[in-house]
């Protein structure tokens, strides 16, 4: 069931709205439809939640079909298929700039809502932003650019910069402008609609209200209307107070404030959104779909509407190829978005997600059953052979718990997956369940446990709950045993899951964690009782990073990972932080994006580096009065009476699981000072390791070995001593003079 995982390139999130999206690696979806390339099939995508995936497939070539309810969004796809132009923004900001407001222009007035005076010369300035402490309800810096003496930085406010900023806080007309725009007296999400205005600022709330309500004098329509509904839709973005500082708070989930959090000058926020949204791309085409359109390749239709309409659209006697990033539960954003929809195009146009304003939190039950309802309707219009690809970014327990068990008790059946638990991705393949699988008798714990020896087994080394729970989970897809929850009477799966794992992992028995911290989801576990476990991952993983490294000369980083990622599937899948690791211990970067493996890792060198390493140490040992011998893979000294005194093991890898045996110890274990960084991330990554170096296995560096060699000091009293001079880090220790 395992699959290969493709990675991308990280995208790096930036501009307006990037916090509420899903992060897709760049390059991911071309290689996830590159076996499909010669079909140019039409591809689904049911939920619409990555403009970034609908773009990129369209690129590839591929007809693009896609229902997307939120009105946000829909106009965020918008821009990314067809980018508004610099003219029609620029020209959008001049036409708001120009607005009449209390005798002047609205450019004037919003920018002088931040009035300051410069710290350095004392005259009066817009600040860029404020600072506000939370719990003291004030702002407490100021950031800003000094037009008159070029001065840039953060300074305290004064007493004037925060009885201004007091002077908003009182309600007035603007907030129930903003609230009136949502829901009107009498409507039943009123109360909801207030408690969600409380993310604003005072002051943004007065600036954004007043740009609203002066949308009626500019009528514009076509292009034009588009780009001041984008700047308008980035000030409504910058403008609440989950931007938090310094640290950022860059993926918000619940409606809160930060606590320490950047107030952004309004009208800024709209300037600095011409050159955020003006992409020089080339536009792709786009139309509404309805279903008696036939798709052209390279074209992407949009349903503006959810799933269970839209899957009524689509059919026919032809497989589809599905591909989508199921929705996250985001309160933050779904709440948004119905504001700013209703702020941007009226109440009506909020109708679709209006919902959102009442739900304050979502739990993983609940979006479970959201998802298995959304994708049965898909599931039942759809050819009984189409596959589905699922990318799942931020992929949380609990959030692959709702995907597996929402599209089993859909009806799909799990084909293959991949998780990277590092960076929080992850990858399924689905298909149609041709069989429909009866309820049986099932005892959840002993298969949470089965499984979960199995995959602990394989991975060879203590792993995360996280990889624990996807595995467990994702097996109960491949057997349908979700689909048999949905049906037992107040069935619920997600908390079926949790209660089996952890139960299983309860059992001492069998299993046992390596660190004690409260929350079970940040625990490490191993098995009591190993057995014969695989070879850890971590050495793995370093022996495909050197195979590839001798068999082609230039590798850029992502080929390389997706070289791996072939020969370490599914749950396997190499942790990056891990891959670079390797990477660093091997290849250097010749050329920025391109590495090549060392002159001194060629397979060659390191065949006469370890020649040689071996000769002086059978050439040391006679000098202190040991006798050299080969055994069973070690090189040993053997004393006068024909004890072992040390035992040594030559190799040119970072390699550690030979030599981890809870018997071994007194091993010198002889490495390249290259791998030195690589052994202290494996020990890292794995308590036992760390353990077994503490108290067993001894590491020293080729350039030690040489240094004892030509050291006229060295005696069999300070030989121990001499060797454990010589630390597993990245360090260049000193021989002691004396």
């Amino acid at each position: 069931m395992d699959t290969r995982f493709v990675p991308g390139q990280p995208s790096q999130m930036t501009g307006a709205l990037a916090r509420f999206l899903p992060p897709i690696e760049l390059g991911v979806v071309e290689e996830l439809l590159r076996p499909y390339a010669a079909e140019r099939a039409v591809v689904l995508d049911p939920f619409g939640t990555s403009p970034d995936l609908i773009v990129e497939a369209a690129r590839c070539g591929y007809a693009v079909v896609t229902a997307v309810n939120n009105p946000i969004v829909r106009l965020v796809l918008h821009n990314r298929l067809a980018p508004p132009g610099a003219v029609d923004l620029q020209a959008a900001l001049a036409e708001l700039a120009a607005l009449p407001k209390d005798d002047g222009r609205l450019e004037g007035f919003l920018l002088g809502l931040y009035q300051t005076t410069c710290a350095s010369c004392g005259q009066e300035l817009a600040a860029d932003y404020f600072v506000w402490e939370d719990d003291i309800h004030e702002p407490v810096a100021k950031g800003y650019a000094c037009p008159h003496c070029n001065h840039v930085g953060e300074d305290e406010t004064t007493a004037t910069d925060r009885q201004l900023a007091r002077s908003f806080e009182t309600p007035g007309l603007q907030r129930a402008l903003a609230l009136e725009q949502v829901a009107p007296q009498g409507d039943p999400d009123r109360d909801h609609a207030r408690a969600a205005l409380r993310v604003y600022p005072s002051r943004a709330l007065y600036a954004l209200t007043t740009l609203v309500t002066r949308l009626p004098q500019l009528d514009p329509d076509g292009e034009r209307r588009r780009a001041v509904d984008t700047l308008l839709l980035a000030a409504f973005d910058a403008a609440d107070s989950m931007w938090a500082h310094p640290e950022g708070r860059p993926r918000p989930k619940q409606l809160t404030p930060s606590p320490r959090f950047q107030e952004f000058n309004v009208w800024r926020a709209l300037e600095r959104a011409v050159t955020q949204w003006a992409e020089p791309s080339e536009p792709i085409p786009n139309a509404e779909w309805a279903a008696s359109v036939r798709p052209e390749p390279g074209t992407v239709y949009i349903f503006p509407g959810p799933v269970r309409e839209f899957s009524a659209t689509v059919g026919g006697e032809a497989p589809a190829r599905v591909l989508t990033v199921p929705p996250r539960p985001n309160q933050a954003f779904w709440t948004l978005s119905a504001l700013w929809a209703a702020w941007l195009w009226g109440r009506e146009a909020a109708g679709p997600i209006k919902a959102a304003l009442r739900r304050r939190r979502y739990d993983w039950a609940w979006h479970a059953g959201a998802l298995q309802l959304a994708s049965r309707h898909m599931a039942d219009a759809l050819h009984p052979d189409s596959e589905w690809l699922g990318v799942v970014p931020e992929a949380e327990p609990g959030y692959v718990a709702a995907v597996v068990s929402g599209l089993d008790g859909a009806g799909l059946r799990l084909e293959g997956w991949a998780l990277r638990a590092d960076d929080g991705q992850a990858q399924f393949r689905w298909r149609r369940r041709d069989v429909q699988r009866k309820p049986g008798p099932l005892d959840l714990t002993e298969l949470a446990r089965a499984t979960a020896e199995d995959t602990l087994r394989r991975l060879g080394e203590p792993s995360p709950y996280s990889i624990v729970h996807a595995a467990v989970g994702a097996e109960w897809a491949a057997q349908g045993v979700y689909r048999a929850l949905w049906r037992a009477e107040g069935g619920q799966p997600v908390a079926s899951l949790n209660l089996a794992l952890e139960t299983a992992l309860g059992q001492r028995s069998d299993f046992v964690r390596l660190d004690q911290r409260q929350e079970i989801e940040s625990g490490l576990f191993w098995l009591t009782r190993p057995h014969t476990p695989d070879e850890p991952l971590a050495d793995r993983v370093e022996l495909s990073v050197l195979a590839a490294l001798r068999s082609e000369v230039v590798w850029d980083f992502v080929a390389l990972d997706r070289k791996v990622c072939l020969d370490l599937p599914g749950i396997l899948t190499p942790p990056r932080g891990l891959l670079r690791a390797c990477l660093d211990s091997y290849a250097e970067e010749s050329t920025p994006g391109e590495w090549r493996l060392r002159d001194e890792d060629q397979a060659d060198a390191r065949a006469e580096d370890l020649e040689e390493i071996r000769r002086i140490m059978h050439q040391l040992a006679p000098r202190l009065a040991y006798t050299p011998a080969v055994r069973e893979g070690e090189l040993q000294w053997v004393d006068e009476e024909g004890t072992v005194a040390f035992r040594f093991a030559v190799q040119e890898t970072a390699r550690l699981w030979p030599w981890m045996d809870p018997m071994e110890r007194g091993l010198t274990l002889v490495i390249p000072g290259g791998r030195a960084a690589l052994v202290a991330e494996k020990a890292r990554r794995d308590p036992r390791l760390a353990e077994r170096l503490a108290s067993g296995v001894r590491i020293v560096k080729f350039r030690h070995i040489r240094r004892l060699a030509s050291d006229t000091t060295l005696t069999r009293a300070n030989l121990a001593e001499r060797l454990a001079v010589d630390p597993p880090e990245h360090k260049d220790p000193q021989l002691p003079l004396l």
